[in-house]
């Protein structure tokens, strides 16, 4: 999953570096103005245009959280047309993902996922556009129509989504992790604790700590002990207090 997002970051920083030596209709500066441009160019604009697809990576930048949550609102509000259903799909850190509109969830809108990886600004639209942010980029971002690119930040956006948790078992977790016991239970499946010794220095029982140990599993999503540790480590539960 790190490896995939650098990716991501590394693409994205070489084509904002090259963005003047392609043509113009492959690549486009945007400024920071939006008003400014030409009808397509903003984001608001990429998600209302588009029909099958989009793909959010949250930066966790004030100004794109801005700009998703009215483009979301907007797309609610878009009459339903035709059989076809827009697949939306955000991924972002949980301090993201809280920014967003409490409805977007409830109202199956999008499908949310949380990672604590740094992810790259990007908004791709039925793999046929994308709207890229560099981190410290001062311009208005980089609209990308040239189709390999595009395919390739679609690409690596679902490598890095299928390594991640979705919203709600992240928020079931969280809740399950509320108490120090479940804390020192998740702690002793990233050590590898056999359950004998981890119930015995936690005070349970046996039956009770193994109850426990299913839940963060089935939150996690995870098949085994050791896979579930470190995928509580990745998403920095193991530093909840």
């Amino acid at each position: 999953m790190e490896h995939a997002l650098l990716q991501a970051r590394s693409l994205i920083d070489s084509a904002v570096l090259e963005v003047r030596s392609l043509p113009a209709p492959r690549f486009v500066e945007l400024s920071t103005d939006q008003r400014q441009e030409a009808p397509g160019v903003a984001l608001t604009d990429l998600v209302a245009q588009a029909r099958r697809t989009l793909l959010i990576s949250l930066s966790g930048r004030r100004g794109q959280l801005a700009a998703i949550r009215t483009a979301l609102g907007d797309l609610r509000a878009r009459p339903k047309t035709g059989p076809g259903r827009i697949t939306v799909r955000v991924l972002g850190s949980a301090s993201a993902l809280r920014e967003l509109p409490a409805w977007l969830g409830a109202a199956d809108l999008a499908e949310l996922r949380v990672t604590s990886r740094p992810l790259a600004e990007s908004l791709v639209a039925d793999v046929a556009e994308a709207l890229i942010h560099t981190p410290g980029d001062s311009t208005g971002g980089l609209l990308v129509r040239d189709r390999v690119t595009v395919r390739a930040l679609a690409s690596l956006f679902m490598g890095a989504w299928n390594a991640s948790l979705p919203w709600r078992d992240y928020q079931m977790l969280h809740a399950c992790l509320a108490t120090d016991t479940a804390r020192g239970v998740l702690a002793r499946l990233y050590a590898g604790s056999t359950d004998a010794v981890a119930a015995r220095e936690l005070g349970l029982s046996l039956r009770t700590y193994r109850r426990y140990v299913a839940r963060i599993l089935a939150s996690l999503g995870a098949s085994s002990r050791f896979s579930g540790g470190t995928r509580a480590a990745e998403l920095k539960f193991l530093d909840m207090h």
